[in-house]
């Protein structure tokens, strides 16, 4: 159940980037296709947001996969708070998002059926609102990249199960999951 919701959340973000993309791109061009990209943006937003509380409901009362028992202490501390960040920010986008809107009078309609409500005029909140839904985009960018370059790092360099703890379907287990050699230079532990 975590891996789909974790794919499925993973797809969605990548999705956010590409409309935002879209919108910046051809807004003064083509206003009706910046508006589909806006509205598409604001529906897969409150989706992300639903999935991240489904998420960590799950994670709470699942549990979740064990990290690699070899892994370094402060590489589990690392992860933890990476992972606490990536969940604060999945929460704190979409919110912040509806907000830069609504405070400004825009209604939000997701999936042009569900109309969320219109909050009071306030544009020093909506403006508030639109600062930190850019930074928490950029920092989600920045967190996200590490995340894919630590689980990748520690495959290729320990041997650490960290992609099949994420898809076990994708990553099976191997036949030969020794650590890496530790006495092996980073070079030759990495394959170059």
């Amino acid at each position: 159940m975590l891996q789909a919701l974790h794919l499925v959340t993973a797809l969605l973000v990548l999705a956010q980037v590409v409309l935002a993309a879209v919108n910046a791109l051809v807004y003064e061009g083509n206003p009706v296709l910046a508006e589909a990209a806006v509205q598409a943006h604001l529906s897969f937003g409150a989706t992300i947001l639903v999935l991240t509380v489904l998420r960590f409901v799950c994670r709470l009362s699942l549990g979740v996969p064990a990290l690699p028992d070899d892994m370094p202490p402060a590489a589990r501390r690392a992860a933890q708070a990476v992972h606490a960040s990536l969940y604060l920010l999945l929460l704190a986008l979409p919110l912040s998002g509806y907000v830069k809107l609504a405070a400004l009078g825009y209604e939000v309609v997701l999936f042009g059926v569900l109309a969320l409500p219109v909050l009071p005029f306030d544009p020093a909140l909506a403006s508030a609102a639109r600062d930190l839904h850019a930074a928490a985009a950029v920092l989600l960018g920045i967190l996200l990249t590490g995340h894919i370059a630590a689980a990748v790092f520690h495959r290729r360099v320990f041997g650490q199960p960290v992609l099949r703890r994420m898809f076990p379907r994708m990553f099976p287990t191997r036949r030969n999951h020794e650590p890496a050699d530790p006495g092996l230079a980073v070079s030759d532990r990495i394959g170059w």
